[in-house]
């Protein structure tokens, strides 16, 4: 089930296939780090988290692409 809506970022700061924008949410009572990019005029947000062994992926510089 989805949360309330809130903002992460100005709409601005997410420039097509630039910088990723890195926030927290909860998920099971838990703060969680996830980014937010935006792709072909599209935003998408992600859990940052690799599928294969428990941890962040490495997004230190920001990039996604």
């Amino acid at each position: 089930m989805a949360g309330p809506e809130r903002v992460i970022c100005s709409s601005a700061d997410l420039t097509d296939s630039g910088d990723g924008v890195r926030f927290e949410l909860e998920v099971h009572g838990r703060p969680e780090p996830a980014f937010a990019v935006r792709y072909k005029g599209r935003v998408y947000a992600y859990l940052n988290r690799c599928a294969h062994m428990p941890m962040e992926a490495r997004l230190e510089t920001r990039k996604v692409f």
